[in-house]
Order: structure tokens, then C-alpha cells, then sequence
């Protein structure tokens, strides 16, 4: 029998640093990957060519692309936004919109990209696209590791024992509730009924931020490092650092209390990367084992569709924007590049 969809390789590109942070560009040909040892670099996904964008000395933390903004944080206590009109020739133009002891964390743009927002210690900065502060959200009470956007004026924020959600169109007004461990992850649903909290005692917090009733499910091996929403809302993927398979939960129905999570079991190490397909049902998971493997989980479907053997380590991965493109970073400096061939 035909699998239902398998990963094509492509093109295999030597970034000859550790990434960091990886983007894709909106119209999908394109990534920016950030690297241990500070450098941004734009590589073409036809033809492999790099182009340097600039660095984050002594090394990059995230990076998000949206338009013609790209936006980065850095090691050195600096959000850059980099405008990248004029494609892979033209000259970088940068700008240090903030600078503090801290390092920034949790950035990302609002889906929209009219917004981006991130974290200084127990703050909650919020930028418009061009880079000029419209918010500084404060009263949280503790430093702040993890943040999400909820739609166009809520971001939900989360510190160890507790998690808020923070509105920005009512004067930074600032809600806490119990979050009964340290974050790993936070993740909010793309319906923005559920954050999700990936806890360092092995456990995870649903918090269903409309009627603000909690559920808290434990058993994971170690600390649960990996959370991630499908397109769709109805499952979230998981994992933690002390096993080797993803705990798949249903959220369709009544929700995933009372009922048997979805076990996935293709890898022989720890998980460092689940990633769902952003207009599609697919997911992929990415290993030490050296495996990508792809899954599209549901009641009759366990086993998984492709495995794909690497020559290393796999670290992060990324769907592109038009979910037909997967871009795998390893720890040795490849940056590889899969399509998605679909029967």
C-alpha cells in the first residue's frame, strides 16, 4: 500500500554554525537561521545561497519573519528588527529597538504582523512592525520565561507557579492564575480556548482561558519540554525529556480529561523538536536518534508514515508558511530542506 504522504529530500546546506533560531520567509522560499555563535544567515532554499544578515554577539536567541521585517533576539540583550526589502542583494537595514541586561524572550509577531511583543525579566514589551513601543506590560509579580499571543489584544504569559494573560487594548490590564510548577512551554490553540503549559515536574497544565477551569495531567518521564496545537485545535502533541515517544491529547468533544492520550513511538532517543503542519493534519517529530519522522495522528493512526535517517542529530524543524516544505537545523551546522509529497 502507498503511504498517505512521505518527505522528499532536498537541498542540504552547511550553515557551519549551531542554530539557534530558524524562519521561514511568508512566500516560502527563503530562511533565516540564527547560530550559537551570533550570525544571522538568509540561505535560498533554491540553490542553497547565504547571504550574512548580521550577528548577535556572542549568540542569537530567536528569530521571527513577517513581510519585510525580520526580528530577532540576541544573547547581548538586544531586539533587532532587520528590513529585508530588495531580497537577497540588497544592503541589511538594522535597528535596536530595545537593549536591557536581560536577555529578551518568548518574541514573536501577532499573527497579522502588525505587532510583535517579548520578554525582559517580568515585563512584557509590545513593538509595532516598525519597530516603535506601544507597551510596556508590567505587574507580574515574578520573571516571566514563556509567551504566546492570543488573537489581536491578549498575550498569555507565563513564570514559574503562575500564568497571565495580559490585554493590551484596556490599559495593560494583567490576570494571574495558578500554574503549580515552572514552564517549559506555553502554547496556546489556534482557537485561543486553551494554553497549555509544559511543566518541569513532569506534568502539564490546560488552562481553558473562557471559563478558566484548569486540568493538570501527570505521568511524563522528566520535564515536558515539547508542546504543539494542530491547525485544527482538536490535538496537542507532546513530549518530555525523560522518554522517547509523543503523548498525543484529544481535545475534540469534552475534551482529553477522563480519556486515554494517543501514544507515538518511532524514536529510540529524546525528542528535540514537534512541529505541526500549519495548513494541513500532518506532524513531525525530529530526534537525537538521527530519525524525522512523519505522523498524521488520529484514532486509527499510530504508526508512522515516513521515517527519514539523518547522518546526525536532528535539532530544530519548521513547516514553511504553504506547509509544503519542511527545513530540519542539526547541531553539526545542516540545514536540510524536505518536501511533502502527499498521495
Amino acid at each position: 500500500m502507498t503511504p498517505a504522504a512521505t518527505l522528499v529530500p532536498g537541498p542540504v546546506i552547511l550553515i557551519d554554525d549551531f542554530p539557534t533560531g530558524l524562519a521561514w520567509s511568508p512566500d516560502s522560499t527563503a530562511l533565516v537561521v540564527g547560530g550559537g555563535e551570533g550570525r544571522l544567515i538568509r540561505v535560498d532554499v533554491v540553490g542553497g545561497a547565504q547571504t550574512q544578515v548580521g550577528a548577535h554577539l556572542p549568540g542569537v536567541i530567536a528569530v521571527d519573519w513577517r513581510g519585510s521585517t525580520l526580528i530577532s533576539a540576541g544573547q547581548d540583550g538586544t531586539v533587532r528588527l532587520w528590513n529585508l526589502e530588495g531580497g537577497a542583494d540588497a544592503q541589511w537595514q538594522v535597528r535596536i529597538v530595545h537593549k536591557a541586561p536581560h536577555w529578551p524572550m518568548g518574541l514573536g509577531f501577532r499573527n497579522d504582523g502588525q505587532r510583535f511583543a517579548f520578554i525582559s525579566g517580568r515585563d512584557v514589551l509590545v513593538f509595532d512592525a516598525a519597530g516603535e513601543q506601544q507597551l510596556v506590560l508590567t505587574g507580574h509579580g515574578r520573571p516571566l520565561s514563556q509567551l504566546a499571543w492570543r488573537g489581536r489584544d491578549e498575550l498569555v504569559a507565563a513564570g514559574n507557579g503562575a500564568l497571565f494573560v495580559d490585554r493590551t487594548d484596556a490599559g495593560g490590564k494583567v490576570t494571574e492564575f495558578l500554574l503549580e510548577g515552572t514552564p517549559m512551554t506555553l502554547a496556546v490553540s489556534p482557537d485561543l480556548k486553551v494554553a497549555a503549559s509544559g511543566l518541569a515536574d513532569g506534568t502539564i497544565n490546560f488552562r481553558y482561558l473562557n471559563s478558566q477551569k484548569r486540568s493538570r495531567m501527570s505521568g511524563y518521564e522528566g520535564k515536558v519540554h515539547l508542546t504543539a496545537w494542530s491547525a485544527n485545535s482538536r490535538l496537542l502533541a507532546t513530549a518530555s525529556t525523560g522518554a522517547t515517544g509523543i503523548v498525543v491529547w484529544d481535545f475534540s468533544g469534552r475534551g482529553p480529561e477522563g480519556t486515554e492520550p494517543l501514544q507515538l513511538d518511532a524514536h529510540e532517543e529524546r525528542i528535540e523538536s514537534l512541529t505541526w503542519q500549519g495548513v494541513g493534519p500532518y506532524l513531525i517529530s525530529a530526534g537525537r536518534d538521527w530519525r524525522v519522522v512523519l505522523w498524521r495522528p488520529g484514532s486509527k493512526t499510530r504508526t508512522a508514515l515516513d521515517i527519514q535517517l539523518l547522518d546526525g542529530p536532528a535539532g530544530m524543524a519548521c513547516w514553511s508558511p504553504d506547509g509544503k516544505c519542511l527545513a530540519v537545523a542539526q547541531p553539526s551546522g545542516k540545514l536540510r530542506v524536505f518536501s511533502l509529497k502527499a498521495a
